[in-house]
């Protein structure tokens, strides 16, 4: 197996210059190609547990996920993969899937294996967690769960400006009676959905009966089940739907029953802006910033990682995109077409 210094000799360069290279610094460009190229003919490969002995950095990132299928999930954990791979980091995996005992242990799992930092994605802020994580002294960034802790510093989309938003323009429309499915209240993003609409009926000045809520657990069947206690159960014609999963259910549901969305069905929904161009007519949609939010999480743990920092409690909030399509009737024709962030 070739050695370091075997690479420097081929390079004709110092073994001080391959190994800043290899750890990230930048050097001249002309000892960055023979080096680049005495590493190809030796077939050299680093002994990054040496390295981390020395540097007391594992250059890992525990990844504790509730739901390894959830769109939003996925798509952010591709932007943080894609950051840390930028920077020479490596992910460890685990899911947890809404058990607090699993969570607790997974936790301790991923400590144990001397990760660099944590990111919590989706997990449930009253579980608590902050002795474990106090006690690790690695900083932590939580992703689509508010922390009430100094040890955690937490990235989330401005959902209830968007609920907000939305719910607003579907009342302006003359819509007096809205119907939600709603994802569950334990969680501080289903949360802030529902208070952001909640905000819009009673700054319209209508009665709180005017709001009728279902609550799903995120599956399809719940949002099929949503919707059809909605219109069948309440009469409604107007129905905004709060997720993605239970948006698939909802359609459906639509669909079985011949409505016709924007005609003789008003609708809106969350997470559906990669399929909103297969429906016709064309759904009003937020879509959170998955790529920004997964991309600046990863950004601000390597920060914090490097700087050797704990997290200080900070949160960063990202505007969603609306989408504003003929969905509900009476939408101001000036929105229709147009996105924008709320």
């Amino acid at each position: 197996m070739a050695t370091i210094q075997q690479v420097a000799a081929l390079a004709g360069v110092s073994t001080g210059t391959v190994s800043r290279y290899l750890n990230g610094a930048k050097i001249k460009e002309s000892n960055r190609q023979r080096i680049d190229a005495a590493v190809a003919e030796l077939g050299y490969h680093r002994n990054l547990l040496a390295g981390s002995l020395r540097s007391r950095k594992s250059r890992s990132v525990g990844l504790l996920v509730n739901n390894m299928l959830n769109h939003f999930a996925t798509s952010a954990i591709a932007a943080i993969e894609r950051e840390m791979e930028l920077d020479n980091y490596i992910i460890l995996l685990a899911g947890f899937r809404n058990d607090p005992e699993v969570f607790e242990q997974k936790l301790e799992l991923l400590l144990d294996r001397q990760v660099d930092g944590l990111v919590l994605f989706e997990g449930d802020a009253s579980w608590s967690p902050s002795k474990i994580l106090e006690r690790s002294g690695v900083p932590v960034v939580s992703v689509s769960a508010l922390y009430d802790s100094p040890c955690v510093d937490s990235v989330l989309a401005d959902s209830r400006t968007s609920a907000k938003r939305v719910a607003t323009e579907m009342l302006r429309a003359g819509h007096e009676r809205l119907g939600v499915i709603a994802g569950p209240q334990h969680e501080h993003v289903s949360r802030e959905r529902l208070e952001g609409i909640r905000e819009a009926v009673a700054e319209a000045g209508l009665a709180e009966n005017s709001l009728t809520v279902y609550l799903g657990d995120y599956s399809r069947e719940s949002g099929y089940a949503g919707l059809v206690d909605l219109v069948e159960g309440h009469g409604l014609d107007t129905v905004f739907c709060c997720n993605y999963g239970m948006g698939q259910g909802a359609l459906q549901a639509v669909a079985e029953r011949g409505l016709v969305i924007g005609e003789d069905f008003n609708y809106a929904s969350y997470d559906y802006f990669d399929l909103a161009s297969l429906f016709y007519p064309r759904i009003t949609t937020i879509c959170p910033p998955t790529g920004a939010i997964g991309t600046y999480a990863a950004s601000h743990l390597l920060e914090l990682i490097e700087a050797g920092t704990p997290a200080s409690g900070q949160v960063t909030a990202f505007p969603d995109l609306i989408t504003w399509q003929p969905s509900f009737t009476g939408l101001d024709p000036r929105l229709l077409g147009e996105s924008e962030k709320a």
